[in-house]
């Protein structure tokens, strides 16, 4: 059964540690990528940091930052901490200044192209999967510590089900191979930009995921859902999701994402289900990799709950 399946790798994920190279481990604990002081903002202080590593570096002196400082400060996943990470910490920062105060930093990085290491060797956004690792392969890099090893993913056997998100449902496909039409970054522009192609879908399990990079839309979103053809409607399983929740940095988004959900969940269509993953997932415990995308483990979970809630235990 393919629930079991996926609960059993899901248990294997949470040993995995990340490769997405979106947040920096160190001694000191856990730094978010471009935070290099820490202190929970990316701004300008900490692209002056940069600049002032990279000219101890650039004369000959050692770099005077920490391990984990160097890769919070590496945005561009070059190793290197140098006036290109400073000027994308700064035009990251003039974003957030201008008004966009729920610009996600790792999308800015990727719509600028700079991809996430977590996709490097995907071809597209499908992908493919990895390399199969045998237990001993793992186990031996892990005490060698190197350990970055991303579990492959895993074949959905539901061609009937067809997703439609941002980067949260890009992150399940590198994890789940789903069908889906996803994009980076997007809001409600992806479903109004697509909508006639979306329009034209049957006999299909449709699951709505996105929402968290414009949260003060929701009642364009409801419109939008509620305004569906009744042809679209009638001969499709339509499932919008939950936005789901954050931590970390992000951990201030939640008020929004809860206030979001609840004019989705008492004002759907009744013909259109809407799925708490939200709660399920503060239920459950749930791990990120920068505070808004997840662990393979999670992702993992996410599809078994959205499993779950359509063909049960």
């Amino acid at each position: 059964m393919k629930i079991k399946t996926l609960m059993s790798l899901a248990a294997a994920a949470a040993l995995v540690v990340p490769s997405a190279g979106i947040t920096a481990h160190g001694a000191a604990g856990l730094y978010m990528i471009g935070d290099v002081n820490g202190d929970g903002t990316v701004d300008a202080t900490d692209a002056s940091a940069v600049l002032a590593a990279y000219a101890s570096i650039s004369s000959g002196q050692d770099c005077p930052l920490y391990s984990y400082q160097e890769s919070a400060a590496d945005l561009n996943g070059d190793n290197l901490v140098d006036a290109i990470d400073a000027s994308l910490i700064l035009s990251y920062y003039a974003c957030v200044s201008a008004g966009d105060e729920e610009a996600i930093l790792t999308d800015f990085l990727e719509q600028h192209g700079f991809k996430q290491k977590m996709d490097e060797d995907d071809n597209g956004l499908q992908g493919t999967a990895a390399p199969e690792v045998t237990e001993s392969e793992t186990q031996q890099s892990a005490a060698d510590g190197g350990f970055e090893y991303t579990p492959p993913r895993i074949d959905s056997e539901y061609s009937e089900w067809f997703w439609i998100g941002d980067s949260r449902t890009v992150g399940l496909s590198y994890n789940v191979a789903i069908d889906y039409l996803g994009e980076i970054g997007v809001g409600i522009a992806l479903l109004n930009r697509n909508r006639d192609s979306i329009c034209q879908i049957q006999n299909k399990t449709v699951i709505f995921n996105l929402g968290v990079n414009d949260l003060h839309n929701s009642g364009a979103y409801l419109n939008w859902y509620n305004s569906l053809p009744d042809d679209f409607l009638n001969n499709n399983k339509v499932i919008v999701m939950s936005v789901n929740p954050c931590s970390g940095s992000y951990q201030k988004l939640n008020s929004g994402i809860e206030s979001f959900n609840a004019t989705l969940r008492d004002g759907l269509d009744s013909r259109i289900t809407f799925l708490d993953s939200y709660t399920y997932l503060n239920w459950q415990g749930f791990s990120t990799t920068d505070g808004l995308h997840y662990t393979s483990g999670t992702y993992i979970d996410v599809y078994n709950f959205v499993y779950d809630s359509i063909y049960g235990e």
